[in-house]
């Protein structure tokens, strides 16, 4: 028995009332907080495990997940602080799981069975999401996006790639000096390069030709920058060409039509101070009123319908005017009026009733004969 409590286990009582020491549980810290949003779910793991890592990590509880702390004798007197440790981990992960993956785990004991439960179940399709994710990549486009929020879509794919299909570690002792794994590095920037540049719109076509064609591609970061300077700039111009637009159209509105007619119809009225005693409007004077004088032959008013008040009478003996194309008091043309005058009955036609009617000719100021009924009784 004494040989149980005096095990080599390498944490003591002390270590844990430590603040700074893992078994430590702040009075702030509860089972209840829900350390990574959002939950774990089928398609999410390697992003939640990352993000879980870097919450335990802050609150130094990532060895009760990734098998640095491990389980003291049950004897032991540290026991009861790294119990507590654990419980404490343990109710963090399942807050942080969907409901449906925190029941199939409840009822396990340890954090870092349930750790290593989860990356089994959820991790095993790597080669599935790598492959998913160089498809998203290769036909990721700018579109309507901003350099910024292009760069960050495409960035956040490169680093979940990373995570999935790390670059290799050099395991020699001492560190071989080839540079192979600067050379493969530096291949990834390459390729980062080339599908950030090949998926800008094509108004970066200029600066994107300049930076393929250099011999060594700088930092994916630093040509970011670059691009993104770009367009502050495309930006700036298109800015400035809109407002000298307006500008220019408001200072063309502003000026007066000097060659539009002074009257009512005119748009030079608005500029002028006369007024109209007749209709009282302004812009005119009561000599140039066309409500008063008439509108003149083709006035087409944006407001008022132009009227017929002073219609032109037309001779028919006038050898110079054309009946045709002049208008009439009642609107109709000549040929309208001998096509009525055809439908009218001749004067030589009789009426069978008891009243007699004679019919009289009378030549109207219009230029067409009416016939008058005449009853005698």
């Amino acid at each position: 028995m004494a040989a149980d409590v005096v095990s080599p286990y390498p944490f003591t009582v002390q270590d844990a009332q430590t603040v700074s020491h893992a078994f430590y549980i702040h009075p702030n810290e509860s089972p209840s907080t829900v350390l990574v949003s959002p939950p774990l779910s089928e398609g999410n793991y390697h992003n939640w495990a990352r993000a879980m890592r870097m919450s335990l990590m802050t609150k130094n509880k990532l060895g009760f997940i990734d098998g640095s702390i491990v389980e003291p004798p049950l004897n032991h007197p540290i026991y009861p602080f790294w119990q507590r440790g654990n419980m404490m981990v343990l109710s963090w992960i399942i807050k942080s799981i969907s409901p449906e993956i925190a029941q199939s785990v409840l009822w396990r004991d340890k954090a870092t069975d349930v750790w290593n439960e989860l990356r089994e179940r959820f991790s095993q399709a790597d080669l599935f999401r790598i492959s998913e994710i160089q498809e998203e990549i290769f036909g990721l486009r700018q579109g309507d996006s901003s350099i910024s929020k292009f760069y960050t879509s495409m960035k956040t794919l490169w680093d979940e790639l990373d995570i999935l299909n790390p670059l290799p570690v050099c395991t020699c002792n001492p560190s071989c000096s080839c540079g192979a794994l600067r050379k493969i590095g530096e291949e990834r920037n390459k390729n980062q390069v080339v599908r950030f540049l090949r998926g800008l719109n094509d108004q970066y076509s200029g600066v994107r030709s300049q930076l393929m064609l250099l011999d060594s591609l700088p930092n994916v970061n630093r040509v970011f920058a670059m691009i993104a300077q770009q367009e502050r700039q495309f930006v700036t111009e298109n800015v400035a060409g809109a407002n000298a637009m307006m500008a220019s159209k408001e200072t063309t509105m502003s000026k007066p039509n000097s060659s539009s007619t002074s009257g009512s119809a005119g748009n030079s009225g608005r500029y002028n101070s006369k007024k109209c005693t007749h209709c009282g409007k302004m812009g005119h004077t009561i000599e140039e009123c066309y409500r008063k004088h008439g509108f003149p032959p083709g006035y087409k008013s944006r407001k008022y319908p132009p009227k017929s008040a002073n219609c032109v009478h037309v001779n028919e003996n006038d050898p110079a005017a054309d009946p045709q194309d002049q208008p009439c008091k009642f609107g109709f043309t000549q040929d309208q009026y001998n096509t009525l005058l055809a439908l009218l009955p001749s004067q030589d036609s009789q009426t069978a009733s008891v009243n007699a009617c004679s019919k009289i000719a009378i030549t109207t100021k219009n230029g067409f004969q009416c016939l008058e009924d005449d009853w005698h009784s």
